[in-house]
């Protein structure tokens, strides 16, 4: 930020410096009640006062305008529960500014026909209040840039953004747009995937692989037998287990779908709830995508094993600066770049999300990254001494992945 303007008295531009006492005064009272009555005495002229109280409001805007605001990313399939946790998040309100951004081909119908009597038949490309301190919008174009637009044309008045996206998006593609512009100066970064499961459904949607008969049709079908569902929750950073009142007489029930999801993603914190109901500090600062956000020690395990989309976790020996060199160029990116031509025969699947924690010599580093894109942070000091890396995606092989670890960093 470039330095403000000195607007102090100066005797060329404002003229010889006024007395504050005129020498008619009797006493200190006087003298007192003579400064106040008139309100002060202007040292420096009109003008520079108004140029100053000018350049402090820019000044102002400036530093709120370059602070970067968090978005979450709300996905999760038709009926799950997004419209209704969008609505809930809405009502309470919270002590952050909230701003809700529906993707217009969404799925929340209730916050879209408030919007729509609030604004008549036409594309929300401007924030409505929602009350509670809660903004709202729609586009049809949910790229940084047009986030980027709005925030500034709104300035102070959004600390947090939720995006909602339709129910057969892959948040992947979203989640990588906004990191990758992180790097660009953007006024805006990623700060986590959050996905709405339906609790009664979901173990159907996640079997049912036929495009003729999936419970949502044949655009959430993809290939290799897996579904957008298997995606949403390979990237979900927290997990909203909705609609429990439709099965929570039915232990056995719960106990199953629990070791689905965990073969899914073995790390992700899991929410139960009824009605979306959750208590919104719950979704906000999850900084799933920085330093602060490291694996944690053994997630819960599964003793279900879908093939299809799996996690591996692999923990190892600290390394050397020359090792984590090698590490990164013949492990690392073998593993995340092999559409771009780096490949091992012996390695199958695609990764789709990876965190780790590293220790090179005597720094902590961390990874993050998603499908192709990774970064490595300088973390805070950790009492582990022990490397923890996990990779969650498709076909992933854990033997075949520790084999090629192992004849790295032998």
């Amino acid at each position: 930020m470039s330095a403000l303007k000195d607007y102090k008295y100066n005797e060329e531009e404002d003229g010889e410096l006024p007395s504050l006492v005129t020498g008619t005064e009797s006493d200190l009272n006087d003298i007192l009640n003579h400064v106040k009555s008139d309100g002060g005495i202007n040292i420096v002229s009109e003008d520079k006062i108004a140029r100053t109280n000018l350049q402090n409001s820019n000044s102002d805007n400036s530093t709120t305008s370059s602070r970067k605001i968090p978005v979450s990313i709300i996905t999760g399939y038709l009926g799950s529960g997004k419209s209704t946790l969008l609505e809930k998040l809405a009502q309470k309100g919270s002590d952050k500014k909230i701003a809700v951004i529906l993707n217009e081909f969404g799925d929340s119908s209730e916050i879209e026909k408030a919007m729509t009597i609030r604004n008549g038949e036409n594309s929300y490309q401007e924030w409505l209040d929602l009350g509670n301190g809660c903004l709202c919008c729609s586009l049809k174009n949910v790229g940084v840039k047009a986030i980027e637009d709005m925030i500034q044309r709104s300035p102070g008045k959004i600390d947090y953004i939720l995006l909602e996206t339709s129910g057969i998006a892959d948040p992947a593609p979203i989640a990588k747009m906004f990191w990758q512009d992180e790097g660009l100066n953007s006024n805006v970064y990623i700060d986590g995937i959050i996905t709405v499961l339906d609790c009664e459904h979901i173990v159907k949607c996640l079997d049912d692989v036929s495009e003729q008969t999936h419970w949502h049709g044949d655009q959430v079908v993809l290939e290799d037998k897996l579904t957008i569902a298997h995606l949403q929750i390979a990237m979900a950073d927290r997990l909203i287990m909705n609609k429990l009142d439709r099965i929570e007489n039915d232990e056995n029930k719960i106990m199953k779908l629990e070791q689905r999801i965990r073969s899914i993603n073995s790390e992700v914190p899991m929410f139960y709830t009824k009605f979306a109901d959750i208590g919104i500090d719950k979704l906000l600062d999850l900084h799933a995508f920085d330093a602060r956000n490291v694996p944690q020690k053994g997630g819960s395990g599964s003793t279900f094993h879908d093939p299809r989309m799996s996690t591996v976790t692999l923990n190892f020996r600290p390394l050397k600066t020359q090792e984590y060199e090698k590490f990164e160029k013949e492990f690392l990116q073998v593993l995340l770049w092999k559409e771009m031509g780096v490949c091992n025969d012996n390695i199958q699947g695609e990764v789709q999300r990876t965190k780790g924690l590293l220790l090179v010599d005597d720094k902590v580093r961390v990874l993050q990254g998603v499908r192709d894109t990774y970064e490595v942070f300088d973390g805070e000091e950790t009492s582990s001494r022990t490397c923890r890396i996990v990779f969650i995606g498709k076909s992933l092989d854990q033997k075949s992945i520790a084999d090629l670890l192992h004849n790295v960093i032998k």
